[in-house]
């Protein structure tokens, strides 16, 4: 029966890498995960801090739109599910408090312009 607790259980919790610092982990999201979208990304805005960003994307019609990100850090139980892959990174972007959609807009200027009217623009950014 040991072996087979061997064999399934291969990868001690001392071969686990420790989970990294939150400045390590937003040095390590910057720029990842746009490759995510279905539209074109043109622009992207970080936080102040960079653990969070608007991403402004361009449709095939022409038309922008844009997305507030935040960075999630995966807990300890993640990190260690995540550690068995390879390339694997501490964290993920993902949609600021869940909210998805925003507005539709012909041009980037207006874009840029209601996006600088959002609370959370002007909080964090």
């Amino acid at each position: 029966m040991n072996f087979f607790d061997r064999l399934f259980n291969r990868k001690s919790k001392a071969s686990i890498p420790p989970m990294p610092s939150w400045e390590t982990v937003i040095e390590m999201m910057y720029d990842k995960h746009l490759d995510a979208f279905s539209d074109e990304v043109v622009k992207v805005i970080y936080s102040k801090d960079h653990s969070m960003r608007y991403v402004v994307l361009k449709d095939k019609k022409g038309f922008f739109t844009y997305q507030l990100e935040a960075i999630y850090q995966y807990d300890e139980d993640e990190w260690q599910y995540i550690c068995s892959h390879h390339n694997a990174l501490p964290a993920m972007w993902e949609p600021f408090r869940g909210i998805v959609g925003k507005s539709v807009f012909e041009n980037i200027d207006e874009l840029l312009k209601d996006l600088k009217a959002e609370p959370e623009y002007k909080s964090y950014f």
